[in-house]
C-alpha cells in the first residue's frame, strides 16, 4: 500500500455549480480521493463558514498544499470574465486569487493542477494553467496519474547520469538578422484597424492593457501569430511596448501607445541560444502607433499605472471594438503576461530615441551592433 507524502497537507478543489450532475460527480471524486487518503476540500462539506464564503476560499486555498481546478465550460467563463452579472460568484473569486497566486508566483505554478472529469473539457483550462499538466480522471490511468502526483510519486524512476561523449567542433555560421521577425506585420495591422487603447484594473490582480480592433479576425491573428513567438508570457521582453504622454504639434491633448520589437532583448535572446551577433548585422523594426484622446480629468492612465506599480506586471490583450468606440468587448484568452512596460513624456523623447516615432522624427542611433554605411538600425513609422 502507498504511504502517505513527508510534506502531506489539504487539497483544495475548485469548480462551478453547473448542474446537480455535475456537483454530485465532483463531491464522488472528492470522496474517493479522502477514502484513499488525500485529504480533500470541498465546499460542500461545509454547512456556512463562520467568516463567511469568500474567507474560507481565500483561507483555503493559501492553505492548501494543492489546488485542483475542475475545468468545464462554465468554470472557463466564469474565471475569464465572460459570464454574466451576478452569476457564478464563488468561483469568479477563486479565479481572482488563482490568478494573483500564478503573478506572484512569476508564472512557475506547482500549486493548481487542471483536472477534467470528461475529456472533451480539455479546451476549458483557463489561460494561465494552459501550460500545466492536466489530468483526465474518466479513465483509471487518467486518475492514478493524478493520484500518484497527489503522493509525490514518480511516474518513472531518472536513470543515474552517465558520462558525456565528446562531439566534434563545428564553426556556427548564422546570420542571426534573417531569424529575427517582426512582431509587427503591417498589411494584417492594416486589415485588423487598431482605432483604441483600453485599460482594466481588477480589484485583486494585475491591469490590463487591451490594443483595440475593428477586425476581430485580423486582431486574433495578431495575437495568434505573437503566442507562437512569444508564448503565453513574453519572457525576454522582445515585444516593447510605451505610453508617451504629453503634447504633440498637430494633435489634440492625450497620449500614444506605441507597439514594436526591441531589438535589444531579441539579440539577448539569440545569444542566450548560443547564435552570434556580429557587427555586420542589420535589423530592421515596423511599429505602430495609437493616439488616445481621453476626456479631461480621465483617470484611466494614472490607475493603470498605480496598479502596474504595485503588480510590476500586466496582461496584453486584444479588444474588439465598435468605430464609434460604444462597446469593446476584450479576448482574455489571447492575452500575453508582460512584465516591462516604458512610460514616457513626450519632452525627454529626442531624434535618436526609440519612440522618436511617436512625434514624427525617426532617426535612429548607430549602436555597438552597426557601422556606418552597413549596421544602422532603421525604423518606420507605424
Amino acid at each position: 500500500m502507498v504511504g502517505q507524502p513527508k510534506d502531506s497537507g489539504e487539497v483544495f478543489i475548485s469548480y462551478s455549480w453547473d448542474s446537480e450532475d455535475h456537483v454530485r460527480a465532483v463531491l464522488e471524486f472528492s470522496n474517493r480521493l479522502r477514502s484513499e487518503g488525500v485529504d480533500c476540500v470541498l465546499d460542500q462539506y461545509e454547512e456556512s463558514p463562520p467568516e463567511g464564503w469568500p474567507r474560507w476560499m481565500d483561507r483555503k486555498i493559501c492553505e492548501a498544499r494543492l489546488v485542483l481546478v475542475v475545468c468545464t465550460d462554465a468554470y472557463y467563463n466564469r474565471v475569464m470574465g465572460k459570464e454574466v452579472a451576478d452569476k457564478g460568484l464563488g468561483v469568479k473569486w477563486e479565479g481572482g486569487l488563482i490568478y494573483q497566486h500564478l503573478y506572484n508566483a512569476g508564472a512557475s505554478n506547482t500549486k493548481f493542477i487542471p483536472v477534467l472529469l470528461r475529456p472533451e473539457d480539455r479546451k476549458f483550462v483557463p489561460t494561465p494553467l494552459q501550460g500545466a499538466t492536466y489530468y483526465s480522471v474518466d479513465s483509471t490511468a487518467g486518475y492514478d496519474r493524478l493520484y500518484s502526483r497527489l503522493l509525490g510519486k514518480q511516474n518513472a524512476k531518472k536513470p543515474k547520469l552517465g558520462k558525456r561523449r565528446p562531439l566534434p567542433k563545428r564553426e556556427v555560421k548564422t546570420d542571426v538578422s534573417m531569424y529575427v521577425s517582426i512582431p509587427i506585420d503591417p498589411q494584417l495591422w492594416d486589415e485588423a484597424k487598431w482605432r483604441g487603447t483600453f485599460v482594466l484594473i481588477y480589484e485583486k490582480g494585475p491591469p490590463v492593457l487591451g490594443l483595440g480592433f475593428l477586425n476581430e479576425s485580423a486582431a486574433r491573428k495578431i495575437f495568434e501569430q505573437w503566442h507562437r513567438r512569444y508564448g503565453a508570457s513574453d519572457t525576454f521582453e522582445e515585444l516593447r511596448v510605451s505610453i508617451v504622454e504629453g503634447d504633440i504639434k498637430g494633435e489634440l491633448p492625450g497620449y500614444t501607445v506605441h507597439v514594436g520589437a526591441d531589438i535589444e532583448n531579441t539579440i539577448r535572446r539569440y545569444r542566450e541560444a548560443g547564435l552570434t551577433v556580429s557587427e555586420t548585422d542589420a535589423f530592421m523594426t515596423v511599429s505602430r502607433i495609437n493616439r488616445m484622446n481621453p476626456p479631461p480629468g480621465s483617470k484611466n492612465i494614472e490607475m493603470f499605472k498605480e496598479a502596474y506599480r504595485l503588480y510590476k506586471t500586466y496582461l496584453l490583450i486584444p479588444v474588439v471594438m465598435k468605430p464609434d468606440g460604444s462597446e469593446a468587448r476584450p479576448i482574455l484568452d489571447l492575452g500575453i503576461h508582460k512584465n516591462t512596460i516604458h512610460f514616457r513624456r513626450v519632452e525627454d523623447i529626442g531624434p535618436y530615441d526609440e519612440d522618436a516615432a511617436v512625434s514624427g522624427r525617426v532617426k535612429r542611433p548607430f549602436t555597438s551592433f552597426g557601422k556606418r554605411g552597413k549596421g544602422r538600425k532603421k525604423k518606420k513609422k507605424g
